[in-house]
């Protein structure tokens, strides 16, 4: 297994998706950048997902030096949730089936990718895996401590994704079910309150932190009311995964930024993150309820698209992934095959050992979050265990049947997993095939330097796509690189004029407008992008430009804003020290 991890490893780093990763996975880089290098991870920003992948990879970070430990860190991960299935099924007196469910999910190709992506995918599932190996332990035992332990990783898992409260609440609730024949109802009491107990540390800690970042007496980040109108709003009929008009990028910040801002407008005064949340908490509540038919019908929907055998991309296309490594090209998509085996086999599991229950358990759980949220691959990942395991039980059952010559029996088995699988093409049918995000592909090869690759690709893409948007805005960004201004002016007025509503364009623009001697026209587009993205880096510019116009008394008001404004970002501190070093140099020269 870990052969297979370390091959995939050696593919993905050359791969130009490892170098152009994703919007969650640049915010999770920047968060644990100022874990190592900044404020500890404790700026507004970071307020607003799960913090416990930031706070690991920021280790990573701090001790590594960069972020190829957390790519091992993460196959070890991997590679521990495959041991935790063969610890699963001796706890289930099923050991031989353990070894096959360890050799099914290194054989996975989605497992392989993962741990090449900064993202919590890797660390949910394993998570959910050694949650369960826990419950069962803890199940059959009446000590404090265990309990108690069980609970506080219940509470390290809401740190990890919120979501995962579930899992305690789904732990409480088979607690009478799995103890009612030993434990008397006092006993069964005492278990809760010392599973609460343990739950109690991680959750305070997770609330102090976000009274420090936010004023918000909860344990939950503050991106749960933006999350829920991202899918539940008048523009968003079918509930798919997109955002409101009103939001133009899909970085969580910017998202964050947008969301801030239009709850603003409409209120008409400045907002805290706990209004802004619950604002946007009961506009999507509002929809919900105005439309319960609509929405009924969309979680019905993506419960179904859940079974569906492609990997639905998120954050980073498994798709383009098997592009760059042969190895997941000879792999295939996994899941509509562990849907057919190992649905039955779970249920199989629970009809014969009351303690199946909790496998289901996780199942149960990822199954509410993706008709509330989405069917996609990162999401349907964090339980693909259970029918992992599920599919080694069907296997080892389907063998005895053989083994013992119950020929109906076997044909009646073989029956409900072809029909199960038939559900999963017919439910794949339904869903619109995912163009190739060639864009992401290009800015690999340009940050990793191999300029020909990205011409090369781009002129691939152009001979397919001949006015595809993206292309002039590509070529002007190599353009600047290669110093080569006539041409990047050139290829950026054609990007601006197919798409005028991205700051980045607007920055390259104001480079070389800039290089050109044309400052007034210089800080006009770099206005612009600043109109568009607020970024500090931007406002810094456009006071620089304005100190070559000779205009220090205006260079001097941005600069002190820069320097007075409350650090919501990462590199607010880092811009704000650049800013007040230049106020110092126009202070000087005014005396």
């Amino acid at each position: 297994m870990l052969a297979l991890r370390v091959v995939h490893l050696l593919y993905a780093l050359r791969s130009p998706l490892t170098y152009q990763i994703g919007p969650d996975e640049d915010f999770y880089r920047r968060f644990g950048l100022d874990v190592a290098f900044g404020s500890g991870g404790m700026t507004p920003e970071f307020g607003f997902m799960d913090p416990l992948y930031g706070y690991v990879l920021g280790a990573a970070i701090k001790f590594g030096g960069s972020v190829f430990p957390m790519y091992l860190l993460q196959v070890a991960v991997d590679v521990g949730t495959a041991y935790a299935l063969i610890l699963i099924a001796r706890e289930l007196n099923r050991p031989k089936v353990g070894l096959l469910a360890a050799l099914i999910y290194s054989l996975l190709g989605p497992a392989m990718a993962f741990p090449m992506m900064l993202l919590k995918t890797t660390w949910v599932t394993g998570y959910v895996t050694w949650w369960i190996w826990l419950g069962l332990r803890v199940f059959r035992t009446d000590r404090a401590l265990g309990w108690v332990g069980f609970g506080l990783y219940c509470g390290l898992g809401v740190a990890l994704r919120a979501n995962l409260i579930l899992l305690f609440g789904l732990a409480v609730v088979l607690i009478p079910w799995l103890q009612c024949r030993t434990q008397p109802t006092q006993g069964l009491l005492q278990l809760t309150g010392l599973l609460v107990l343990g739950l109690a540390l991680p959750l305070a800690l997770l609330v102090a932190r976000n009274v420090v970042l936010a004023d918000r007496w909860s344990p939950m980040p503050t991106n749960g009311g933006v999350v829920l109108h991202q899918l539940y709003n008048p523009e968003n009929p079918r509930s798919l995964s997109g955002a409101p008009s009103f939001v133009r990028y899909g970085h969580p910040s910017e998202i964050h930024r947008a969301y801030v801002a239009e709850a603003e407008r409409r209120a008409g005064h400045r907002l805290t993150s706990q209004q802004v949340d619950d604002y946007w908490r009961r506009q999507a509540r509002d929809y919900l309820l105005s439309h319960p038919s609509q929405s009924f019908r969309n979680a019905t929907r993506k419960l179904g698209e859940f079974s569906a055998y492609p990997e639905v991309p998120n954050n980073r296309s498994y798709q383009d992934e098997r592009r760059f490594s042969p190895l997941l090209r000879v792999l295939p998509q996994p899941f509509g095959w562990l849907f057919a085996l190992g649905l039955p086999g779970l249920l199989l599991l629970v009809h014969h050992d009351r303690r199946g229950w909790v496998v289901l358990a996780p199942v149960a759980m990822g199954l509410v979050t993706i008709a509330v949220f989405f069917a996609e691959d990162r999401f349907r990942f964090n339980i693909v265990t259970p029918f992992v395991l599920g599919s080694a039980l069907w296997l080892a059952w389907l063998f005895e049947l053989a083994r013992t010559r119950r020929g109906q029996a076997l044909l009646a088995c073989l029956t409900l997993s072809g029909l199960l699988g038939a559900f999963s093409l017919w439910q794949a049918q339904r869903i619109a095939p995912m163009p190739m995000d060639w864009q992401r592909i290009a800015n690999g090869y340009i940050r990793m330097g191999e300029r020909i690759d990205a011409r090369r690709f781009l002129n691939e893409v152009e001979r397919d796509q001949p006015n595809a948007i993206g292309l002039h805005e590509l070529r002007g960004v190599m353009a600047v690189q290669d110093q080569d201004y006539p041409l990047a002016r050139h290829e950026l007025e054609a990007a601006i004029a197919q798409r005028h509503d991205r700051h980045e364009v607007w920055h390259n623009y104001s480079l070389v407008l800039e290089h050109d001697g044309e400052i007034e026209l210089a800080l006009a587009a770099e206005a612009r992008a600043e109109a568009l993205s607020p970024l500090p880096d931007y406002q810094f510019r456009m006071a620089m430009l304005l100190e070559q116009l000779g205009r220090n008394a205006d260079a001097a008001e941005l600069y002190t804003a820069l320097v007075q404004s409350p650090p919501s970002q990462s590199d607010g501190k880092a811009w704000a020290a650049q800013a007040a070093a230049r106020l110092r140099v126009i202070n000087s020269l005014a005396r």
